[in-house]
Formats: C-alpha cells, sequence, structure tokens
C-alpha cells in the first residue's frame, strides 16, 4: 500500500503546514479516510454531500450521522447513509473518491458525522450545519485563485473565524492544470481545507466551487470535462456540467458559470442561464460567480474572455438585472460601479473581485479604468451577509482585516475607508485627478 505524499515546493511554506503534513504520512499507515469534506448536489436546507477518500476501496462507503455528537462510535448514531465509490481513470496512486448524500436533513440544523467504514476506518467526527429556510440571514466567503502556497492557510483561518454558512471559490483551485501527475498539489489543498475551515463553534465549511483555466488539462484542444479529470472525479457537484444553481432559502440564488473551460459561454450553458434568471427573477438577491472577468482589473479590458463575457452574458445580466457577480483570475482586488448596459447605472450589477485568495497579487495600473471604484494588488476574501436590513460586502486581508465595506452607509465602511487609504500608491489605482494631483 502506497502512501499517500503531499508536495509542498515552497520554500516559505508554514508550520502549520508541515503539521499537516507529519499528519498524513501518519495517517497512511492505514487505510482510514484521509480528505473529509462538503459540497451540495441538492437543496443546501435539506441535503449535504460528505466526500473523503481512501486508499482501498473498502466495504460500502458509508456515513454515520446523528443530531447529537457520539463519539465516533459506529453503533452510536441513529443514521446511516450509503453512497458511491469511484477513481479516476489513468490516475495511478490507487485511491477511491466516495461520495455519500445525506438526505431528508432540517433546515439549520447541526448534524455530527464519521465517514468510511468498517474494513478501512472511520474519520474522526465532523460536524456541519444546513442553510437555514425561509429568510434566515445568511453569510458566505468568495475568493479564487488559491493555490497551495503558504498564505491560503492564513486566509482561510480569517474566513473560518466568520462562521460563514458556506464557501464559494471561483475557479483555479490547486493550480493542477488537470495533470495526473499534480495529485499531490490536490492533497496539499484538501488539506489546506478540511484543516481551515472550521468554525469557532468547530462547524465544518461546506464548498461550492466554480472552474476556472488551472482546473483543464494544458494543450486541451475541445471544451469538455474529461480536460478536468479531477475537478469532476474529486468534488460532488455535478459530474457531467460545469456550471450550475444553487438557491440558499428564499433570498438567495447562486449561478455558478463556466467563462470558457469545459463549456463555452454561449449555446447551451447561455440558454440555462437565461432560463435560470428568468425563473428566479423574484428572489430578492441573484449572484453569479465564474472565473474570468467581465471587467478585469489587471489584465486587457479587451481580452478574449472579457468580450466573450460581455457580448454572450452582459445583456443576460442587465436584462434580469443581476444583483452581484464575482469575478476571478486576475490576482487583484476589485469594485466597480453599479453598472448596466456597460456604463455606471444606480439601478446596474456590483462587480466584485478579481480573485486573489492565495497566490501572489498582481499589479494594478496607477489610475482606475472607467468602470473601477477601487483596484488594488491585495490578497482577499468578500464575506457577504443577507440579513433583513439587505446585502453587505466585507473585503478581508491578509491580516484579517476588513479594508472594503459595500454599500458606504452598513457597519464599520467609514473605518474600512480610512484603512484603504494608508495603502501605498504603488499598491492601489487613483482616480485620474487624484493622480494628477
Amino acid at each position: 500500500m502506497k502512501p499517500f505524499v503531499t508536495v509542498c515546493r515552497s520554500a516559505g511554506a508554514s508550520a502549520r503546514w508541515w503539521s499537516v503534513a507529519i499528519l498524513a504520512l501518519t495517517l497512511s499507515a492505514g487505510a482510514a479516510p484521509r480528505h473529509v469534506y462538503l459540497t451540495w448536489q441538492g437543496d443546501p436546507s435539506r441535503t449535504m454531500t460528505v466526500n473523503y477518500q481512501t486508499w482501498e476501496r473498502g466495504e460500502a462507503s458509508s456515513v454515520y450521522y446523528d443530531v447529537r455528537p457520539r463519539g465516533g462510535r459506529p453503533e452510536a448514531y441513529r443514521y446511516r447513509a450509503q453512497g458511491s465509490a469511484h477513481q479516476i481513470p489513468g490516475l495511478e496512486d490507487g485511491r477511491w473518491i466516495h461520495w455519500v448524500e445525506l438526505t431528508g436533513l432540517k433546515p439549520g440544523r447541526t448534524y455530527y458525522f464519521i465517514a468510511g467504514d468498517p474494513r478501512n476506518g472511520f474519520s474522526a467526527e465532523r460536524q456541519f450545519r444546513t442553510v437555514p429556510s425561509g429568510r434566515a440571514p445568511l453569510r458566505f466567503i468568495v475568493g479564487g485563485d488559491m493555490g497551495v502556497g503558504a498564505n491560503v492557510p492564513k486566509l482561510l483561518q480569517h474566513a473560518a473565524r466568520l462562521a460563514p454558512d458556506f464557501c464559494v471559490v471561483g475557479g483555479d483551485l490547486a493550480y493542477a492544470n488537470g495533470m495526473l501527475t499534480n495529485y499531490p498539489r490536490w492533497d496539499a489543498w484538501l488539506d489546506h481545507w478540511q484543516t481551515n475551515m472550521i468554525t469557532p463553534s468547530g462547524l465544518t465549511i461546506p464548498m461550492v466551487l466554480a472552474i476556472g483555466n488551472h482546473e483543464i488539462r494544458r494543450g486541451a484542444t475541445n471544451l469538455s470535462p474529461t480536460n478536468a479529470p479531477f475537478f469532476f472525479g474529486y468534488f460532488a457537484q455535478d459530474r457531467h456540467r460545469s456550471y450550475r444553481s444553487l438557491t440558499f432559502g428564499r433570498n438567495l440564488v447562486v449561478l455558478i458559470l463556466d467563462s470558457g473551460h469545459a463549456a463555452a459561454h454561449d449555446g447551451p450553458q447561455a440558454a440555462w442561464l437565461e432560463d435560470q434568471l428568468a425563473r428566479h427573477r423574484h428572489v430578492p438577491y441573484r449572484m453569479a460567480v465564474y472565473h474570468v472577468p467581465l471587467y478585469p482589473s489587471h489584465r486587457a479590458y479587451d481580452g478574449a474572455g472579457s468580450v466573450k463575457g460581455r457580448d454572450v452574458w452582459l445583456p443576460l445580466f442587465d436584462r434580469y438585472r443581476l444583483t452581484t457577480a464575482f469575478e476571478h483570475h486576475d490576482h487583484t482586488f476589485k469594485r466597480t460601479h453599479l453598472l448596466r448596459h456597460n456604463q455606471p447605472d444606480p439601478q446596474g450589477t456590483l462587480y466584485l473581485g478579481d480573485g486573489c485568495l492565495g497566490m501572489p497579487a498582481r499589479s494594478v495600473e496607477p489610475q482606475l479604468r472607467w468602470y473601477l471604484v477601487k483596484a488594488a494588488s491585495l490578497e482577499h476574501f468578500w464575506c457577504v451577509d443577507i440579513n433583513r436590513r439587505g446585502v453587505e460586502y466585507r473585503a478581508y486581508d491578509l491580516d484579517g482585516r476588513v479594508f472594503d465595506v459595500y454599500p458606504p452607509t452598513a457597519r464599520g465602511a467609514a473605518e474600512a475607508e480610512a484603512y484603504y487609504q494608508t495603502l501605498p500608491l504603488g499598491k492601489r489605482s487613483v482616480p485620474p485627478t487624484a493622480a494628477a494631483n
């Protein structure tokens, strides 16, 4: 039996990472599950899918669960669900990926669980909470472009302390480029998540994933899920399609889109997008998450992926008045004006980004582009709160400090603005008039 081995090539890897690596080598002595992480295939208020990996297939893929902690003793849990196990074709390290969907759960309820089987052993007891139903408050994290560097755990720890209901990652997860030989990067990424995405009360935070260019096999000449074996093989979301929607209570629908990686912007995806926007037009907040930005803050405005997104998706965003679009890919921070018909409009869509949840930040131009309110060279993530007052957005930096708040009337906005203004000009863009002065 081969051990799971995580490889980190960064000389700056943190001591926390080495602790995880040592733990991984210890676990490799047996066949018990190593990675345990959560996704959704169905209603986030009433289902949860437990994903885990083992070195041997073992017996039936199983999750034992209950509404009370049971100390990890399988016989003590009142409920048991069984799922499926599969391998990624061509991946020769022998691992099995297990997907077990729990159904019939109650909204806003905490569940305790273990995953595994009697032959391989079981994971330690973990817990999760289903998303509340109705119009209960929601909190979620959004970021993208992660990698497996030393700053990833820091950002995840800051995010987890906020106790979100879930976290959305907008593509470019492990930077494995669809190559089967890069499985150690996925091991490191999953170790980071499993170790750090735990709330102060001990809840494992579910993930919602969009696809990015670094999930795709380099040199691929066609748009197909087969070019992203880990994205579709590791995460129980939709095994055959890279775009989907999730509805959270009665206030929020999140549209997970593919900006030209395993599916084209137009054609079936565009038709599906219009149907989803029309179907959910009465949901108070409709938000999209995808990788390549329509309004980039580092790359060229006329880049092929951005132009395609504006040509195909922008008319739909405008027609159905999308609330917010979370964009990534550029490894910078940005907030735009409210935009509609490709110009500022008080009734327009807010575009936030641009994907820097661990990867080194790229530069921004000295002067703001016409569509940008702010742009900065900062690693960060967004925290979104939806409650009876409306929706609020806060950007957190590598030190866990809030440096941008929208709307400007929200709590902490003035303090965040004061902190943002302390950033050196080389790290943030300024309006043309300010640059002239």
